[in-house]
């Protein structure tokens, strides 16, 4: 459920500020992009963070067994209260923000480069090779949502591993401790090979749902 709705956010987000962003930035397309991308991420995660944290309840408190969403969010909530389902948010966001912005923004930025080639090398229309573009431009922004959110979700995993008692600035500290700047990229492999497929799959949905809602193919205006 939580990341359903974060997950809208984040693509719904970022196409409303878009345009929003390009006035305010005067066409600046990569700035506008990017701080699109960072509201959309920022947003997306204040709203996940106390599912997030039900979620982590419910798979590690005895307390919370048996319990659905809702019941376990009624109990969170009165024994906790709300502002301690965003104990986690910082580290949250450190995951999030880089995570949204290099997937929504390297998509855009890397399927607008192919369709300029394509139409500088050839005279094939547009429209013949929309999908091959999505797929390869889908593909090559997920790897750079990997890489860029991977130390995001080394803090964010250690983070609700220990419940969040830690601040963001001593989980850094903790990480950092066990192998330097390389203990961030723990596993990075295993993320990629797993992820990519993920997201690729979700960039190519997204460009056919704006398309079928009569929007232009991503990067082909």
């Amino acid at each position: 459920m939580g990341y359903g709705i974060e997950g809208a956010l984040k693509f719904g987000v970022y196409e409303i500020m878009k345009p929003i962003m390009l006035k305010l930035l005067k066409d600046n397309t990569t700035a506008g992009f990017m701080m699109a991308a960072v509201l959309a991420g920022a947003i997306a995660s204040i709203v996940l963070c106390p599912m997030e944290s039900m979620r982590i309840k419910m798979v590690t408190d005895e307390s919370y067994k048996g319990m659905n969403f809702f019941t376990g969010m009624q109990k969170l909530l009165k024994e906790e209260g709300l502002l301690s389902t965003f104990s986690g948010i910082w580290a949250m966001l450190s995951k999030q923000v880089p995570y949204t912005m290099a997937k929504q923004v390297s998509f855009d930025i890397i399927a607008s480069l192919i369709y300029a080639i394509v139409a500088e090398k050839s005279n094939v229309p547009k429209d013949d090779i929309k999908f091959a573009v999505s797929v390869t431009a889908a593909f090559v922004a997920s790897i750079f949502a990997c890489l860029s959110s991977q130390p995001g979700d080394m803090i964010l995993t250690e983070t609700y591993k220990g419940s969040c008692a830690d601040n963001v600035f001593g989980v850094v500290k903790k990480i950092y401790n066990r192998g330097g700047i390389n203990a961030f990229f723990t596993g990075t492999g295993a993320r990629i090979l797993h992820v990519s497929t993920i997201i690729t799959s979700q960039l190519v949905i997204y460009d056919i749902v704006k398309q079928l809602l009569g929007l232009p193919a991503t990067g082909s205006h």
